[in-house]
């Protein structure tokens, strides 16, 4: 089985904020893995299927914990001992921090994909299809939102990581709304996209406003300004700029950074 599946079949019994149609669509997609993947009865291959296992079991516990105790070592150590995996709590703390926020994202992407499955069909064009996509995957981090600064700061100490999971997650919701060219501007139109969701993951940091109304209507506005770019390439420098100030500001004033 690999990572992403098994990540969907330990979400059906552990993830605690995934809706009811959620975890039947993830043990089906398990199962559907499972009878497909080669038969491996060695003893070593069960063992590290079931640490494999174990470690995400307890990130999923220590996604639980994040709002009391951040996204820390601390966190994932509590959850180990919860689950009685004490043995392993150093192992899979090992990244600190980091190793549970790249859980998460990991984590969301996958329940996003479920979650709009069976719905993206209900939209006309890419435009709002991808919005809705935004959406949906900004509703996954809601639960951590005031929380998500921490988070923010442990990516910008690691950029390489920040980058590759930003562009995953463009590349995805690119892919899912039906766009798979190879055009020259695909670089550009992905790093667009995941200028309008970062920006609107840092602007929901601040936000105060009833069910986050006021993110909408910000997520709103940078697809209109996506849209009125005439020059793809400016536009994505253009957004890469924006959001390394915004990131840098929002940081800073939780104290997290220096100015």
């Amino acid at each position: 089985m690999n990572s992403q599946t098994l990540r969907l079949a330990v979400a059906a019994r552990t993830h605690p904020h995934l809706p009811p149609r959620l975890c039947s669509a993830a043990t089906a997609s398990a199962a559907r893995h499972m009878s497909s993947a080669p038969s491996n009865s060695g003893a070593h291959s069960g063992a590290s299927n079931t640490k494999t296992n174990a470690h995400l079991e307890i990130l999923d516990r220590a996604l639980t914990k994040v709002n009391d105790l951040g996204w820390t070592q601390q966190a994932v150590i509590s959850a180990a001992n919860d689950l009685g995996y004490s043995g392993m709590a150093s192992g899979v703390a090992e990244n600190g921090g980091l190793g549970l926020v790249t859980h998460f994202m990991d984590r969301a992407l996958d329940d996003t994909r479920i979650e709009v499955d069976d719905q993206l069909h209900e939209f006309d064009n890419t435009r709002d299809k991808l919005r809705f996509l935004c959406r949906t995957r900004l509703r996954m981090t809601q639960p951590y939102i005031r929380r998500w600064p921490e988070a923010a700061a442990l990516l910008a100490q690691n950029v390489p990581v920040a980058m590759r999971y930003l562009g995953d997650l463009s590349s995805q919701m690119w892919y899912l709304a039906d766009d798979k060219s190879t055009r020259i501007d695909w670089y550009a139109r992905r790093s667009a996209l995941a200028g309008v969701y970062l920006s609107s993951e840092l602007y929901m940091c601040e936000d105060r406003s009833p069910g986050f109304q006021g993110t909408w209507e910000f997520l709103d506005r940078r697809f209109d300004d996506m849209d009125a770019a005439k020059d793809v390439s400016k536009k994505a420098v253009a957004f890469g700029e924006q959001f390394s100030r915004n990131l840098l500001n929002i940081l800073a004033s939780r104290g997290y950074v220096s100015r």
